[in-house]
C-alpha cells in the first residue's frame, strides 16, 4: 500500500467486499492512532449504523439506531488487502463479522412477492 492514503475520497463511504467479493458493508468511519504533530494511521474500518448514527443530531441518530439497529464492526486495517473502487478484505466476511444484516435482509426481501 501507499505511504500516503486519501482516507476522504479513497476509504470512506466505499462498499467493502470480503476475499470472495461478497459485498458486507459501506465503510461509515475509520479508526485512527497518533497524536498531535505526529504522524496518523488508521489502524481500522468501522462499518454498521452505530459508526455513523451518533453523527447525526440526536433525534435522528437514536431513530436511525431504533430502526437499523446500533451495531458497529470494527475491522482492523491489517485485514485490508486493496483499496480501490471497493476496499477488498483479506478475509471472508463472516470471519471479521460483517455483513450479517445484509444476509439478513436478503432473507426477508426473498419471502417478498415478487422478488424471486
Amino acid at each position: 500500500m501507499e505511504d500516503y492514503l486519501d482516507i476522504v475520497r479513497k476509504v470512506l463511504d466505499h462498499e467493502v467486499v470480503d476475499v470472495n467479493d461478497v459485498p458486507c458493508g459501506m465503510v461509515d468511519d475509520v479508526e485512527l492512532e497518533g497524536g498531535p504533530g505526529g504522524e496518523l494511521k488508521v489502524t481500522a474500518l468501522l462499518v454498521g449504523v452505530g459508526a455513523w448514527a451518533e453523527r447525526l443530531p440526536r433525534v435522528f441518530g437514536a431513530a436511525a439506531k431504533k430502526v437499523f439497529g446500533g451495531q458497529r464492526t470494527r475491522v482492523p486495517w491489517g485485514e485490508v488487502w486493496i483499496v480501490g473502487e471497493r476496499i477488498k478484505l483479506k478475509s471472508r466476511a463472516s470471519e471479521v463479522k460483517l455483513g450479517h444484516a445484509d444476509r439478513k435482509a436478503s432473507k426477508l426481501v426473498e419471502k417478498l412477492p415478487g422478488s424471486g
